[in-house]
């Protein structure tokens, strides 16, 4: 029988990773469902989840029209590296570059739960693994990294390819400022202890307020330029923004504390 094939936005985090126990005539009917479902929806293969069941159950479509019926699998090896372009019914005419195995070698029960060993390669691998993702609870999209993660989003919520990925294309550079002031913080604490040995301690007076003073643009700068890139990509982070800029804006007032006690 054709079944529906559940789709986003459907979590696929409940009621799944239902080992397969009897393999009776129950489980061959839901084998018969998924190959129907698979023929009818010109598929190359179905998770039990995407039609509605919580068994650990994989059926693939091969090249020869036969079909490879996987039950319990278990991935033990996995062998160098592929970044796939992905499409999935359950995220219906969306694509995402993932990051996949190039060969995998599974553990599975055949539908007379008789055990047997797979050694799968390139296409084959990434569509085990790809299917066996729902199984553990999750999708494709756990297999992004953050950069496809955030485009992935932005294609979620209706934006055309060129616009999903235009949206973040810009610089990190709140990273860049975090990272200046990190280091701009280092250069008032080298300063401070300076002054233990040097005479030039009015010189240094003003070094370190034209540094602090510095320092206090600096975060101004990054809480702006952290909130726009969120903004770009998509994300709200004004919550870690915010938090950032107010650990760093503590450590300006330690390095203040510490000038006023030891050159004031």
């Amino acid at each position: 029988m054709i079944r529906n094939i559940i789709q986003y936005p459907t979590q696929t985090g409940f009621e799944f990773g239902g080992t397969v126990r009897h393999f009776d005539e129950t489980l061959h009917i839901l084998i018969t469902d998924l190959k129907d479902t698979i023929n009818a929806n010109a598929l190359e293969g179905l998770a039990a989840f995407q039609i509605g069941s919580p068994l650990n159950v994989i059926v693939i479509k091969q090249k020869d029209g036969s079909f490879l019926e996987v039950m319990n699998p278990s991935i033990f090896t996995k062998e160098g590296e592929l970044t796939p372009t992905e499409s999935t019914a359950y995220y219906p005419n969306l694509t995402a570059v993932t990051q996949r195995a190039k060969t995998i070698k599974v553990a599975y029960d055949d539908a007379q739960g008789k055990q047997q060993y797979l050694t799968a390669h390139d296409d084959l691998a990434v569509l085990i693994q790809r299917k066996n993702d729902y199984l553990l609870g999750s999708t494709f999209i756990a297999r992004l990294n953050p950069k496809e993660k955030v485009i992935f989003e932005n294609k979620l919520k209706g934006l055309s390819n060129t616009d999903a990925k235009a949206t973040c294309n810009i610089s990190p550079y709140s990273d860049k400022i975090l990272t200046l002031i990190k280091y701009a913080l280092l250069l008032g604490l080298i300063g401070l202890v300076v002054t233990f040995f040097s005479s030039l301690i009015p010189y240094l007076k003003i070094f370190e307020s034209y540094l602090m003073l510095s320092i206090a643009v600096l975060i101004g700068i990054y809480f702006i330029r952290a909130l726009y890139e969120g903004k770009r990509c998509g994300v709200c982070q004004i919550g870690n923004t915010t938090a950032m800029a107010l650990i760093k804006s503590m450590h300006l007032g330690a390095l203040y504390l510490l000038n006023h006690w030891v050159l004031f």
